[in-house]
């Protein structure tokens, strides 16, 4: 059920695979990197120690028609955002910016606010000029340091050699204008021409007979234990000519414990529905013990087909999950984050998908107990026919969420600020 009103009250393919058009605890992790002073400026100290013990009731979004459009053009293609609020005060943004949807010309770009409101003017933060940077994640890290993971993208002219692409790490500091050399996350070349080739299955192998694997990540880093976590996705390098020949990639999280020197893959072992692609997971940390993934799913031989929205939960800190369930309806590019008063919000971009896709719209759902349920569709912004969304979310003092998005058919980037009002809690 979608909700296209004022208030919402309780009751092409993206990144990695470019068959249809578009690509997003991501800020979630740290309730301090999220919040503008208090959650609710209303609660004083006793109310701040009820709310630890009391859940919450009831809780209503009202859901502007105002927009505020931080940058567009015509001669651009805009996508990707990402949102935080900075240790030191104010909030930076981050998007891809291109002379189109996928090619070499991508480079990430940073605004920097201090009310999330105003925005200063774009600045270019990362850019190979040979390559395209994509997909921007970052996340206010523990001590204060900024984390941001995106992927580079290499383009054959055809379909006669893989395509390419790894994810990139790097580090910036607290005030997120500056960012180290960036080091790729997981192992392969970006140039494989004249060297690979698909073997009798139809997977490409590299010249030693390797088999050819690629990752990207669509969401921002989580910190447990003192490592760094990256959710990811991706596996075989596609192939294009015969889409059903390419094993379905798992999704996986690679993990530094040396602050984003090193990396390592490591599995997560959720059991997937038969004949199913899982990709763009994102990842929330609730506490120590249990976390939350979800991730777009497509059904069949091709990743850019209909699938619904997944959830994975784990109990033991990411050890174990449980099997895939869906949540009952078609979103890409999950963005997680956990409110101060506790409210799980999960924003992405919705599709009416029946035969064909009819419509799609920047939109959210939210869960009152920690994942085990959630609310209907809330629609945000409504995209029409085009390619839009892959939303980042941060949250606001005076019960307020921000929410960055990219416009329909990449032509800028927009953020709303939603309201919510003061909840009622039950006793436990």
């Amino acid at each position: 059920m979608i909700f296209n009103k004022t208030t919402a009250v309780v009751l092409c393919i993206a990144g990695l695979f470019f068959i249809s058009c578009g690509e997003k605890e991501n800020n979630g992790s740290d309730t301090d990197n999220l919040t503008d002073g208090d959650t609710d400026a209303d609660l004083d100290a006793e109310d701040e120690d009820a709310a630890d013990e009391n859940g919450v009731e009831s809780i209503e979004f009202n859901i502007p028609d105002e927009m505020t459009e931080i940058a567009g053009s015509s001669s651009k293609h805009y996508a990707f955002p990402d949102i935080i609020k900075l240790s030191t005060g104010g909030f930076m943004l981050v998007y891809r910016m291109g002379s189109g949807h996928a090619e070499d010309s991508g480079k990430i770009i940073a605004h920097y606010s201090d009310d999330a409101l105003k925005w200063g003017d774009p600045e270019v933060i990362m850019d190979d000029n040979s390559i395209d940077d994509r997909d921007p994640s970052i996340a206010v890290l523990s001590d204060g340091s900024i984390a941001m993971n995106w992927f580079r993208y290499r383009y054959p002219a055809d379909y006669t050699e893989p395509w390419m692409h790894h994810i990139m790490f790097s580090r910036g500091n607290k005030s997120g204008t500056q960012f180290a050399e960036p080091v790729q996350v997981d192992e392969g070349v970006f140039d494989l021409s004249g060297e690979a080739e698909l073997n009798d299955d139809g997977i490409w192998i590299d010249g030693d007979g390797n088999e050819v694997k690629v990752y990207a990540s669509s969401s921002s880093v989580v910190e447990s234990d003192g490592s760094i976590i990256i959710p990811a996705y991706g596996g075989n390098s596609l192939n294009f000519n015969s889409m059903s020949k390419t094993p379905k990639g798992p999704v996986v999280f690679f993990v530094s414990s040396d602050g984003g020197a090193s990396w390592k893959m490591e599995p997560v072992e959720a059991q997937v529905p038969e004949y199913t692609w899982v990709q763009e997971p994102a990842l929330l940390k609730i506490d120590e013990k249990k976390w939350i993934l979800q991730v777009r799913t497509a059904y069949g031989a091709s990743p850019g087909a209909k699938g619904d929205l997944m959830q994975s939960v784990s109990n033991d800190g990411g050890l174990t999950w449980s099997a895939y369930k869906s949540l009952g309806f078609v979103a890409h590019a999950p963005e997680l984050i956990r409110l101060g008063n506790g409210v799980i919000v999960s924003s992405f971009r919705w599709l009416d998908w029946g035969t064909s896709v009819n419509r799609e719209a920047v939109s959210m759902v939210y869960s009152l107990d920690e994942g085990g349920t959630w609310s209907d569709v809330i629609e945000i912004f409504d995209c029409g026919f085009a390619e839009c969304g892959y939303p980042g979310m941060v949250e606001l003092d005076n019960n307020r969420l921000a929410v960055v998005y990219y416009l329909p058919g990449g032509a800028g980037i927009g953020l709303k600020v939603i309201d919510f009002e003061k909840t009622l809690k039950f006793k436990k």
